[in-house]
């Protein structure tokens, strides 16, 4: 496992081959959609907005009142589940791979918030010639913005449910860590946009390929529009302004909380600890 933090060096050098596909996730709010504009600012990497195929592959959304009428739901009917999505992700990887091949792009990456809960899947799909990108933020700036950006659809409404929420996507995550570390590489979204160039040259080198300074300041170049945050179109480049956001939106009482829950998380990740003073 290869990790960046300020306080945690790391314990392994992993080389990675420079061609396989990059497979980025994460909870929601964490920074995955500025991760995959830096990876698609890169000469060789094209990584596209988010193609929802899993999450419509298992509807997996709050509300549904067409679910027996969907695609792959009635797909079920004609093979086996396990069947139907070698069929189904083996088109999704054929889009991959051809807009990759549209774009001059030697390398496909694929980002989706939820790909961290689909890491078998993605084994199923890919074998064990892919790697994983874990964005990681801090639980109280991801939980803020959760509240302050509200997707009834994906992100639930009650505080302690939002907890549960950004546990388990980031739990997932150190399970696949477990499984295949040398596969896996968490990158701490707050060191990230504290430290740009520094997280960005390690990801890179982890990932076989050359740093290029215009992937901080990735806006400078065209990007593909689609699903994704919008607010990461809005700027030049990678910064630190979103990082204690959470002071301004969070109530003490809804900020100590998510200390208390979240602090054993925080401190295996990053090494420091979580505290709301």
């Amino acid at each position: 496992m290869k990790t960046i933090s300020e306080n945690v060096e790391p314990t392994e050098k992993v080389t990675t081959t420079g061609s396989c596909p990059i497979i980025v996730g994460g909870c929601h709010r964490s920074g995955t959609s500025l991760v995959r504009r830096i990876l698609n600012a890169h000469s060789r990497i094209y990584c596209g907005p988010e193609v929802k195929f899993f999450r419509d592959f298992y509807n997996d959304y709050f509300k549904d009142p067409i679910r027996h009428l969907r695609f792959a739901t009635t797909a079920r009917a004609v093979l086996p589940e396990e069947e139907v999505l070698e069929v189904l992700g083996g088109a999704f990887i054929e889009l991959h791979k051809r807009a990759a091949a549209k774009h001059s792009k030697a390398r496909w990456a694929d980002k989706n918030p939820e790909n961290v809960l689909y890491l078998n899947q993605w084994s199923q799909l890919l074998g064990d010639n892919w790697v994983f990108v874990h964005v990681v933020r801090n639980p109280l700036d991801t939980i803020a913005s959760m509240k302050e950006s509200k997707f009834p659809l994906t992100i639930p409404s009650e505080l302690d449910d939002r907890i549960a929420f950004y546990l388990r996507y980031n739990q997932s995550g150190l399970e696949f860590e477990k499984h295949a570390p040398q596969r896996y590489f968490r990158l701490v979204y707050d060191v990230l946009v504290n430290q740009p160039e520094k997280a960005i040259d390690e990801l890179m080198g982890w990932l076989g390929e050359s740093f290029e300074p215009v992937q901080v300041t990735f806006n400078s170049v065209t990007h593909v529009l689609g699903m994704e945050d919008p607010k990461v179109g809005e700027t030049a480049g990678v910064h630190n302004t979103s990082v204690d956001r959470w002071k301004t939106i969070l109530t003490d009482e809804e900020s100590k909380r998510i200390s208390v829950v979240c602090d054993p998380f925080w401190q295996q990740v990053s090494g420091v600890p979580l505290t709301v003073a």
